[in-house]
């Protein structure tokens, strides 16, 4: 196939996408956007806030198809995965491995003249909060030779939680915040880049809804939030939570709270998923029990087998147990999620995968912020 015919097939697809997007995504969570006017290739990059959050994007660049950094796993779904790289040419990340052929091959586009775009907080919130994008990505905008597009999604969250199971019908909107022209990034370090991003695309939902108060409408506002909140802040019991429509429980202590149209928390305690989730951040590091479940575990590139799997927390450290094998968390140099059913992480001898559709695999992600590389509570963060 030549680059013109290449070039020809991606750009109908893309129009075709736009169409299909403006008529489901747009309207069924009420997204309005306005448009990115960069002329010629340029690197966008955008808070991450919904699974969706690619189409959001692609609506407001009409102009031409942008390259997306797509998670790896999208390149192992059989015939789906063939049709996704035909016709959309996404570029490969490992979540829970280094980034470098990412970065090679991102600057390889922009300069083909195509445009990137990436979501370099490099994870879906879980909370509403934008989090830091990888350090080195103000390197990567100044390396890439092209202007800089910043773009922030708001009440993302709140119309599709990370966690939840359906989407409430609420407001969505995305804009460019700042164009940043080659000129422009040269007179600036890597440093200053990389929190001009952070700066332009933060967004806390719970700071806008206070002052917005927007509805969104659902009669299962609860639903899934387990998934994200999994410490009981009455008995302090983990893994004992459980949702149904509107309410939260803990299955302990039997406390519950509900989540009303705005988002917010009632029952006492906490009266937001980020406030409780920070909390909870810290208080894993005194938790006392196992979490298990059973999924498929794939040591990527390779066989996937059936397989029970557990989070071990002892207090003060962390391992997980896939069967019969223990793995402490200073065994594993890197871990990440997809979506809320995939925990990738890697080790010396391998990059694997456990999916578990019904599981929760949250608590491992946060064991493993509160933990540190070590598997142990770190001495310069006492208990």
């Amino acid at each position: 196939m030549t680059g013109g015919d290449y070039k020809d097939r991606r750009t109908g697809f893309w129009r075709f996408l736009q169409w299909a997007a403006e008529g489901l995504f747009a309207r069924r969570f009420r997204y309005t956007c306005e448009q990115i006017e960069a002329d010629g290739p340029c690197l966008v990059i955008s808070n991450h806030v919904t699974n969706s959050d690619p189409f959001f994007l692609g609506l407001a660049h009409k102009r031409a198809p942008l390259s997306f950094v797509a998670s790896e796993h999208i390149f192992r779904l059989g015939m789906i995965s063939k049709l996704i790289v035909k016709l959309l040419d996404p570029i490969p990340r490992s979540k829970a491995a280094s980034g470098a052929s990412t970065v090679k091959n991102c600057l390889k586009r922009l300069r083909a003249g195509e445009p990137v775009a990436l979501f370099a907080e490099g994870d879906c919130t879980w909370n509403g909060i934008t989090k830091p994008v990888f350090p080195a990505t103000g390197k990567l905008a100044k390396a890439a030779g092209v202007p800089l597009v910043t773009f922030r999604i708001e009440g993302g969250y709140l119309t599709k939680p990370r966690w939840a199971k359906k989407a409430r019908i609420g407001r969505m909107h995305g804009a460019p915040v700042h164009v940043y022209g080659v000129s422009e990034l040269k007179a600036m370090t890597a440093e200053e880049v990389t929190a001009a991003i952070d700066r332009d695309i933060y967004e806390n939902a719970w700071t806008r809804q206070e002052a917005e108060r927007v509805p969104y409408r659902s009669n299962k506002r609860a639903a899934g939030l387990e998934r994200a909140l999994f410490i009981c802040p009455e008995c302090g019991g983990a893994f004992c939570m459980s949702s149904e429509n509107n309410k939260l429980v803990c299955t302990g202590c039997h406390h519950e709270w509900e989540v009303d149209e705005y988002g917010f928390l009632s029952g006492g305690g906490f009266r937001t998923v980020a406030e409780w989730d920070e909390w909870q951040k810290t208080a894993i590091r005194d938790v006392r029990g196992i979490s298990r479940g059973e999924g498929y575990l794939t040591r990527v590139g390779g066989a996937k087998k059936k397989c029970a799997y557990a989070l071990e927390l002892p207090g003060g450290s962390a391992a997980i147990r896939l069967g019969e094998t223990r793995l402490p968390y200073s065994e594993i140099s890197d871990m990440a999620m997809v979506k809320t059913d995939r925990l990738l992480f890697t080790t010396g001898d391998g990059y694997y995968e456990i999916k578990s559709p019904r599981g929760v695999l949250r608590p491992f992600i946060t064991a493993w912020e509160a933990f540190g590389h070590g598997g142990e509570v770190s001495p310069e963060r006492p208990a």
